[in-house]
């Protein structure tokens, strides 16, 4: 053995006994004779040998590579000059609690117990990969400086228990965590991580067995869990995430099994979940979720199983999209304010929804709302939403599936309103708040409440910038139909051909303003009666001031001027009295004319009724 300074010759004499040794005022211990004592063989009965060394300068390289140390070791407030070596290192139990070191290298190295660098400040690479520690790996407390590199490299790392840097935990460089599996839980809590345009967290399928928990932390970088697992909850509650220009969180097949939350969030950059699969809950509530332009939210294809939940001030600058994504449970968002004008504030196009959409409660959303081909199991609501998309579609549900639509907006809604196609339940509105621009056309429903006289929901119809859609109008008489509404039925179908009638050529406008007068298109049969009784009296009043003679003398019937004008006027029936008198003059033409009314009137009541039984 090499002469010892009183510094190491205290540590020889302590190991053994695993007592604790402060070198602080013992001067400088050399690494090369400490790596020397803790590979000494040991051969004291019932020794417990450690080595617990405080306040020591360790100089040179602790070169402990492929060491088997069977001893605990503890390093506390110690400075080391150079990278500490445990590459492919066996040992029970490391500390070096409030250590400073310029990095340290663990590679694949088994420790089984914990490994403690709670206040530490590395100015380095902490480089753990393959690293398995059975116990808990803690930072908690640590200062980690190595910008513009891996602060931490530990990929593939397995920690049995829990990975802990809280209580004030500071980074500036990546973290590399990719494919790394804790047992436990991974706490960051209150940490500040920086790494501007890289991995502040890169936690790429990372497994988690319990929970990851980093709430109120401040990040600047890309905190990335792309296909990560977490077995319990994941929460970011009231952290800040800035990666401006970039994924603030990157989540994309990320399986958070017992929630994830970011209620309170604030995220400076898109916060991106698709493909992701939540259980439970996923929380948005009073979240201020920014990016400008983009996506501040994307979430295509997500399965939340349980509820989504956007309320209590939530926030977004820019697009939330959930495409095809599927909720089981209820998806609230009142109250939230989506801002992303001149694009879509809200796109959920193909989203299945177990129960009720709550976009209602002072639900703003300045931008497009995309609900093509949703089905929502129970209700959307947006009574007092306000939706705004001047010059644009406001809100789009071609083909949505409810059994319920509240639309008794906060104020008519600025934008088009397309409900082309869909199937829907129980519609409410409110004719104080009907949208100026408003698409029905093939859409189906079975009540509309309030029950408006049909003069009222006529003019709702003609809200369509399309003009004429004759399925809108045969729906709204369907339903009064169905009520027992016939009289505004047949009200509604009338006011459809009429508007039908601008779109024809001016030939079919003429018959059609003929049908129009004369019978109401067959939904007023009585018309055709009124005008029959008033050619009947005018015809009969004529003739018998002005009866026409015989035909043959001697051969004619008994001349009975209303029978006779019941001849002229019905064509298909015979009475005998037109084909025996021969009116002139005035009397003849009169005779013409009731002839061509009584075939008008015959016709336009034939395709009245055949109109009307197709639609029975």
């Amino acid at each position: 053995m090499r002469e010892l300074t009183p510094a190491e010759q205290a540590v020889s004499e302590a190991i053994p006994r695993g007592a604790k040794v402060d070198a602080g005022p013992l001067g400088p211990v050399r690494a090369e004779v400490l790596a020397e004592l803790l590979l000494a063989e040991r051969t004291e009965p019932g020794a417990k040998p450690a080595l617990r060394l405080s306040g020591a300068h360790v100089t040179g390289r602790l070169h402990l590579a492929f060491a088997e140390l069977d001893l605990p070791i503890l390093l506390h407030d110690c400075v080391f000059d150079e990278v500490p070596d445990l590459y492919q290192a066996r040992t029970r139990f490391i500390s070096l609690t409030g250590s400073t070191l310029p990095g340290l290298i663990a590679s694949n190295a088994q420790v089984e117990g914990n490994l403690r660098l709670n206040g530490c400040h590395v100015t380095g690479e902490l480089r753990l990969p393959g690293a398995h520690i059975n116990g808990t790996l803690s930072l908690s407390g640590a200062r980690l400086d190595h910008p513009g590199g891996a602060a931490i490299n530990a990929e593939h790392l397995d920690v049995g228990s829990s990975l802990r840097a809280q209580d004030g935990f500071v980074c500036d460089g990546e973290i590399v965590l990719t494919a790394a599996r804790v047992g436990a839980a991974v706490n960051f809590d209150g940490a500040r991580l920086r790494a501007p345009g890289g991995l502040a967290f890169g936690g790429s399928n990372l497994d988690v067995q319990v929970g990851l928990f980093a709430r109120s932390m401040e990040v600047e970088g890309e905190v990335s869990l792309r296909f990560a697992r977490v077995g319990g909850p994941l929460t970011l509650r009231g952290s800040k995430l800035r990666n401006p220009g970039g994924l603030a969180v990157h989540g994309g097949g990320l399986k958070a099994e017992s929630g994830l939350f970011l209620a309170h969030t604030e995220t400076e950059g898109a916060v991106w979940l698709r493909a992701a699969a939540v259980g439970r809950t996923l929380s948005l509530d009073g979240a201020h979720l920014v990016n400008p332009g983009g996506q501040a939210l994307a979430g295509d294809g997500l399965t939340v199983d349980g509820a989504l939940v956007g309320r209590h001030g939530l926030v977004a600058e820019g697009e939330i999209s959930l495409l095809d994504a599927s909720v089981s449970g209820p998806a609230h968002f009142e109250g939230a304010r989506l801002v992303n004008p001149g694009g879509a504030a809200l796109s959920a196009n193909g989203i299945t929804v177990g129960k009720v959409l709550n976009l209602c409660d002072g639900f703003t959303a300045e931008g497009r709302v995309r609900l093509t081909n949703a089905q929502i199991g129970s209700r959307l609501c947006l009574d007092d939403a306000t939706l705004a998309a001047p010059g644009d579609v406001a809100l789009k549900g071609w083909r949505l599936e409810t059994r319920e639509l509240a639309m008794r907006t906060a104020a008519p809604v600025r934008g088009r309103v397309e409900l082309g196609h869909a199937r829907i339940g129980v519609l409410r509105d409110d004719p104080a708040v009907w949208p100026g621009e408003l698409r029905m056309d093939g859409a189906s429903y079975e009540v509309l409440d309030p029950m408006l006289p049909a003069a009222e929901r006529i003019a709702w119809l003609r809200r369509d910038p399309e003009g004429y859609r004759p399925n809108a109008y045969e729906q709204l008489a369907a339903m009064y139909r169905r009520l027992g509404g016939d009289a505004d039925a047949r009200a509604t179908m009338l006011a459809g051909q009429q508007q039908r009638r601008a779109t024809l050529p001016w030939y079919a406008r003429a018959w059609g303003h003929l049908q129009d007068v004369t019978v109401g298109y067959g939904f007023r049969p009585l018309r055709a009666a009124g005008w029959l009784l008033a050619l009947l009296a005018v015809g009969t009043a004529v003739f018998w001031l002005d009866r026409p003679p015989p035909l043959k003398r001697g051969e004619a019937p008994e001349f009975n001027p209303l029978v006779y004008t019941l001849d002229l006027l019905l064509p298909i029936i015979d009475f005998g009295q037109e084909k025996a008198f021969n009116p002139g003059g005035g009397a003849q033409w009169l005779a013409y004319g009731l002839i061509a009314a009584g075939w008008v009137l015959a016709t336009t009541i034939a395709t009245g009724l055949t109109r009307t039984l197709r639609r029975a």
